[in-house]
């Protein structure tokens, strides 16, 4: 079995969508950041400069946005900036959606791991 099928296999095991014209990258990276298929629905309720240094500042405005169910979402919501309005399986019409960035484990190290109590 070819590592895209092995891939393609993890993310439909974790009902994480796979898109159609994805790259070996792409999977990858869904496989490593992505929890589950179910993202979260946010807007900011307080600015982010109240917190410069946490990834709420990847949220630009008070749009609604959609972000996959990953780490780096469960951080921006511990950050307390944001309204939670949901989860879907996919961005709803007039949502902006924001993909976990490539670098995003560089930028904010992981100080806890998802699932441990603090």
């Amino acid at each position: 079995m070819s590592e895209k099928a092995k891939l393609v296999k993890s993310l439909k095991t974790k009902g994480i969508p796979i898109p159609t014209d994805a790259k070996l990258t792409d999977l990858r990276h869904r496989d490593n950041n992505w929890l589950s298929g179910s993202g979260w629905l946010l807007r900011l309720a307080k600015p982010p400069s109240r917190k410069p240094l946490s990834p709420a500042v990847l949220l630009p405005d008070k749009n609604t946005y959609w972000l996959p169910d990953s780490r780096m979402a469960h951080d921006i919501i511990k950050t307390k900036l944001v309204f939670v309005m949901g989860r879907s399986q996919t961005p709803p019409k007039g949502t902006n959606a924001i993909e976990v960035p490539k670098d995003y484990n560089n930028r904010w190290p992981i100080s806890q791991p998802i699932g441990d109590k603090e």
